[in-house]
């Protein structure tokens, strides 16, 4: 698997990887109008621009679930994704405002994504110190 380090990536101890889609899990469901949004944006465009945030141990998606559902909908075997230590104090969770769910875990998080019990769409909201680069990849590239 590809492994860079953009300079922000780093100071987060985060890898950008390609994975196989099949081992990246979600915690929450998605919402269908923006995925078809998102859907209409990557086939036009033929990249994805910002890889999903996994978190290193089980590949628990923290941030990108419309980008990871619109690449699996579009037949993609391979994602990219930038993998990082959840512990890590750069990494913060709340939730969305609106959200059904008052508090969650990190641990919880990782719980939904194990069992496939998933959130709502827009439940968790994870607030890295650190802003990830914008690193497109093909649509090509990860069929």
């Amino acid at each position: 698997m590809p492994r860079a380090r953009a300079p922000e990536a780093a100071r987060l101890g985060a890898a950008l990887e390609i994975l196989d889609i099949r081992q990246v899990r979600p915690h929450e469901r998605t919402r269908e109008d923006l995925l078809e949004q998102l859907l209409a944006e990557i086939s036009r465009d033929g990249e994805l621009r910002l890889p999903v945030l996994v978190e290193r141990e089980h590949h628990v998606i923290l941030d990108g679930h419309h980008r990871y559902e619109a690449l699996r909908r579009l037949g993609c075997r391979r994602i990219p994704a930038y993998v990082v230590d959840y512990a890590s104090e750069e990494i913060g969770l709340t939730t969305w405002p609106g959200a059904i769910v008052a508090t969650v875990t990190k641990a919880e998080v990782v719980a939904h994504g194990l069992a496939g019990n998933l959130f709502p769409p827009k439940t968790t909201r994870h607030l890295l110190k650190v802003k990830l680069e914008e690193s497109p990849v093909r649509l090509t590239d990860l069929m």
